[in-house]
């Protein structure tokens, strides 16, 4: 869709390593027991702490009368500098202390409420697909403030805070899951990485809690991405549904719908940094194929259309309905997939992108399904190296200090590998344990390889 220029942003939240075959992680830990009780640390808000209220209308809130602090170039500079300085370097820094005061206990408040609602379904049904949802930008923002303030709470040993903060940037990225746009599901993929990246380094840090459980406790996916794919879907719809299969169309309604959907394609592949495509030629082109309009009225008739009325469509029309009518067919191909594990996705989903859907008139409005799957998956990737990790300290804790020679020696469970299905690979090296997920990207940047490298301390 329009938006998948975003999908970069996304992407440089998650771990990855350009060039290489795999991305590393190392973390230094030391052992750690289960707290007691075991979810005395949760990282998504429960029931007893949700209240009555809309939280997309209070993360907005979060940036009443706060403008300074979210884009004024002060503002920029300070959570650009606290997401990346060393925690020592946060930790002498005086001003950090408090960062994001009111806005950020605004986005706690926010993540604690019960009753989502975008609002976005006028939206949708009046087929505004050329518009970026005014809230997502805003709110990748406040995930990167909220990512400085973990890292302050960090900074200051404050375990107990951090891990509220972490608490609600997983909220946050989980009610981003739930609006009707890609783009909004792309951006909460992206929160909940940095939260979890966040988590990755406070794990190192002495007198961190174990956080197996509450890993453990997470849904999985993590970040849903079907409401957004239905939400896009309903949007293409509404700009098809212009294109009349029940009687002739008029010179003037075909040149109002090429108007409509020309500047609407141009906008699209722009945004993508494809070059442009002009809808007006190519369809005058295939207009002018007698044998291409033929076989579009034989495919119109076969599925259902009334052979009187197809005889009666001037020719642009026939190619156009029959590009919606293959586009619709295309789409739910795709669409059908998104339930599907990761491994046999990668299976069924081979063809996606063929010269075959690619000459249809409508191919740029194709849901990239595949590709948002595993960009879903690496976070649900994440989440499960990162119980191992944990699962390695609450090992040690309980053998004088040692990790496993193998991960069956671990008394606990310990999930698959999103990417393949199977068991993590996993090698002992004296102190050091090496844990290795598979490719989710077949070749693409951010998606390689990943491979945890874990010493464990005293």
């Amino acid at each position: 869709m329009i938006h998948k220029c975003i999908l970069a942003v996304v992407l440089s939240a998650m771990p990855s390593s350009p060039g290489s075959e795999e991305t590393v992680v190392r973390l230094y830990v030391r052992p750690a027991p289960a707290p007691r009780p075991a979810l005395r640390y949760e990282l998504l808000p429960n029931v007893g702490e949700l209240r009555p209220g809309n939280p997309a209308q209070n993360y907005v809130k979060c940036f009443m009368e706060q403008r300074p602090f979210f884009y004024s170039k002060q503002g920029v500079a300070m959570r650009t500098r606290y997401r990346t300085a060393s925690l020592v370097e946060l930790r002498l820094d005086g001003a950090a202390e408090n960062y994001g005061g009111g806005a950020m206990r605004q986005a706690d408040w926010a993540a604690r409420l019960d009753a989502l609602d975008w609002q976005a379904r006028d939206r949708i049904h009046d087929g505004d697909l050329e518009s970026l949802p005014a809230e997502v930008g805003p709110l990748q923002i406040l995930g990167e403030a909220l990512q400085a303030r973990i890292r302050v709470d960090m900074a200051h040993w404050r375990h107990d805070d951090a891990i509220r903060t972490a608490k609600t940037m997983l909220a946050l990225g989980r009610h981003l899951g739930e609006h009707p746009s890609e783009v909004g599901n792309l951006v909460g993929l992206g929160t909940a990485h940095l939260a979890l990246d966040s988590l990755e380094e406070m794990v190192q840090l002495p007198g961190c809690p174990n956080l197996y459980w509450a890993l453990t406790d997470l849904p999985t996916p993590l970040v849903d991405v079907r409401k957004g794919v239905q939400g896009e879907r309903a949007l293409v719809a509404a700009q098809l549904r212009a294109i009349r299969d029940d009687a002739p169309m008029t010179e003037a309604e075909l040149d109002a719908v090429m108007t409509r959907l020309s500047g609407l394609l141009s906008y699209g592949r722009e945004r993508t940094g494809q070059p442009p495509r002009n809808l007006r030629l190519l369809l005058r082109a295939l207009t002018r194929d007698e044998a291409r309009v033929r076989a579009a009225r034989q495919g119109l008739v076969a599925s259902g259309v009334g052979l009187l009325t197809v005889v009666r469509f001037p020719a642009a029309q026939v190619i156009l309905v029959d590009a919606k009518r293959r586009f619709e067919i295309a789409s739910d191909e795709r669409i059908k997939l998104l339930g599907l594990p990761v491994p046999d996705l990668n299976v069924a989903a081979r063809g996606e992108g063929e010269t075959a859907e690619r000459d249809n008139l409508f191919a740029d409005l194709l849901p990239h399904i595949a590709r948002l799957r595993r960009t879903q998956a690496r976070l649900d990737q994440q989440v499960a190296l990162l119980r191992h990790v944990e699962a390695l300290r609450l090992h040690a804790a309980a053998h004088g200090g040692r990790l496993p020679a193998r991960l069956s020696e671990v008394a606990i469970p310990l999930p698959l590998d999103p990417a393949t299905g199977k068991p993590f690979e996993y090698q002992a090296e004296g102190s050091t344990a090496h844990i290795r997920g598979g490719s989710l990207g077949e070749g693409s940047a951010g998606m390689s390889a990943v491979h945890y490298a874990v010493t464990m301390g005293k």
